[in-house]
């Protein structure tokens, strides 16, 4: 039996907090795009998923999407959560320097919105408030 859009989605929720790559990267279909809209930052394919995932691993080891919720319909999932984790690695800022651990740690929403088709994410647009991100690392 095929999954639901919304199960679909979870597993990819439950593969980043198990820090599960392979499962991460297999949710996603082989031309699937993400945007990060606060930062401008759009990343292709598998090779793209895999680096989105890293770059958001690497600082926060110990990351965790909490409270998530789901709702969807017709090929698109929106999942509200919160992201939290302790800066304990360095973070790729969008002008390509990267934000040196910091040791703080933060709590904060954000959003994503799925595509989804045949059981696999073709897009995901994610939005946070990148303010409260630096502002809880202590960096403005």
């Amino acid at each position: 039996m095929a999954r639901s859009d919304i199960e679909t989605v979870a597993a990819l929720y439950e593969a980043w907090n198990s820090r599960d790559i392979d499962a991460w990267v297999e949710s996603f279909t082989p031309n699937a795009t993400w945007t990060n809209l606060p930062t401008g930052q759009i990343h292709a394919g598998h090779a793209g998923m895999a680096e989105n995932f890293t770059n958001w691993d690497r600082p926060f080891r110990d990351g965790r999407c909490e409270n998530l919720t789901f709702s969807g319909g017709q090929g698109l999932v929106v999942t509200e959560f919160t992201a939290v984790g302790t800066h304990t690695g360095p973070m790729p800022a969008p002008d390509g320097v990267d934000i040196d651990a910091t040791g703080r740690t933060l709590a904060v929403p954000f959003c994503d919105l799925h595509r989804v088709e045949d059981g696999r994410i073709t897009a995901t647009r994610r939005y946070w408030d990148q303010f409260s991100v630096l502002t809880q690392l202590g960096i403005v």
